[in-house]
């Protein structure tokens, strides 16, 4: 591990386009706080661009937070970007892919379920009928009895 000063530890990527910094010994908390002398230096991006990041983790920063940090950080998975939007002195050491989005998913039988048309249910109700008997509310008016001649 390469020391660039007494007490730091520094960890370098190969193209040297992100490192991290540990400072050994005691720390002043509030300088901790309020300046770059912080526990955890974590910095990406060409040295002489202004495209260059960084981060600080405190001495009282959990580890498995710094982990996480450090981790997500240095994983080589791609990450998608607007490729307008990418910065011109980064554009140079980023590897371009375009990327097609995911086919929509296949439906499910449930999907399908919901999606077809709904017949209506076979329901036994009550149907007026034709028929031949009268009952007695229809019963015909009397006819006027006929003239004889």
């Amino acid at each position: 591990m390469p020391h660039p000063r007494w007490g730091v530890l520094e960890l370098q990527t190969p193209d040297g386009m992100a490192g991290l910094e540990y400072v050994t010994g005691s720390l002043d908390a509030e300088k901790e706080l309020t300046t770059l002398e912080a526990r955890w230096y974590l910095w990406g991006g060409p040295k002489n661009g202004y495209a260059r990041w960084y981060a600080t983790a405190s001495t009282n920063t959990p580890i498995p937070l710094v982990k996480a940090i450090t981790e997500s950080v240095s994983d080589p998975a791609p990450v998608p970007r607007w490729k307008d939007s990418l910065m011109s002195g980064l554009r140079e050491h980023a590897q371009i892919a375009p990327v097609q989005p995911p086919p929509p998913p296949v439906p499910t039988p449930l999907d399908v379920r919901r999606t077809a048309p709904r017949r209506p249910a076979l329901t036994t109700r009550s149907v007026p009928r034709w028929s031949t008997t009268t009952t007695p509310s229809a019963a015909l008016p009397a006819r006027p009895a006929a003239r004889r001649r």
